[in-house]
């Protein structure tokens, strides 16, 4: 499990049972959490390899800031 800060937010990416590598991350508000699967979208096999495809992802994708103006 590897617990990374991207753009501002929280990600933690890790294996699930199945063996496949998960980002965890907060949503557009923060109270909830998605879930997206790397192995399916990014084609990553490690936690390594998750954390080098959140990255990649956020840089062209920054999370947008939220709240009031």
């Amino acid at each position: 499990m590897a617990k990374i800060k991207v753009t501002g937010k929280t990600h933690v990416v890790k294996k699930n049972k199945k063996g496949e590598i998960i980002v965890d991350h907060a949503g557009k508000n923060d109270s909830k959490w998605d879930k997206i699967n790397l192995t399916k979208v990014a084609g990553a096999k490690t936690v390594k390899s998750g954390v080098k495809a959140t990255k990649a992802y956020h840089k062209t994708h920054p999370h947008k800031k939220t709240g009031s103006k």
